[in-house]
């Protein structure tokens, strides 16, 4: 199945396996072996934790959130870009409120990367980012700032999963994307000064080009 939760919950068992993410995570299923539904919940306590769940069959979706698994004397966050009028409907029986926030995520379905119109520059180069750049990811991401933990964080992305920047020729970082342990892009931008120039472009090209190999 192509969709985003299923890409998600592989990633976070891969890389959990592999003790590649940033912090621990439990995962439960309806049954076993022939499971329906599937939860990748953080073992840390914090409503910033995003817990992530794919299902094909609505039955087993509903005993996952219905089950012990969910702190529902809490607040969390749970990736569901299927079933939000099931987890509507079980946090209403629950006596909560579930608020919805729309995501946009694309998809390229093919093995090789498309040819994007960008802009060459002579000035600009493209490679990976290191971890000394995490406090400048850090400041400069959308709603940015400076915080410890998210800084620690980014770090830990971007020295463990690959990432692609664009560089102007003294090596200032211009426009950048890392990949997350849960396997979408992430921190992806470019300094407001040099918007619409199509590095973001190059950065994405370069990107998607790692990923295949």
């Amino acid at each position: 199945t192509s969709s985003p939760s299923c890409a998600m919950v592989y990633y976070m068992m891969k890389h959990s396996l592999e003790g590649k993410l940033y912090q621990k995570y439990v995962f439960a299923v309806d049954k076993w072996p022939d499971y329906t539904a599937i939860l990748c919940q953080p073992e840390t306590d914090s409503e910033k934790d995003v817990n992530v769940f794919h299902w094909t069959e609505e039955s087993g979706l509903r005993m996952l959130l219905k089950d012990d698994m969910m702190d529902w004397e809490k607040r969390f966050n749970l990736s569901a870009p299927r079933g939000v009028a099931i987890l509507q409907e079980v946090c209403e029986e629950k006596g909560m409120t579930a608020t919805v926030y729309p995501l946009m995520t694309a998809f390229f379905p093919h093995k090789v990367p498309p040819e994007l119109e960008t802009t060459r520059d002579d000035d600009v180069t493209v490679g990976p980012l290191t971890p000394e750049h995490s406090q400048w990811v850090n400041e400069n991401r959308q709603g940015g700032g400076s915080d410890p933990a998210v800084h620690d964080f980014i770090r830990h992305e971007i020295a463990t999963f690959i990432s692609s920047c664009v560089y102007d020729k003294h090596g200032n970082p211009l426009s950048c994307i890392v990949m997350s342990g849960f396997g979408p892009g992430t921190f992806a931008f470019t300094l407001p000064e040099h918007q619409r120039k199509g590095y973001f472009l190059l950065a994405a090209k370069d990107y998607i080009k790692k990923w295949l190999v």
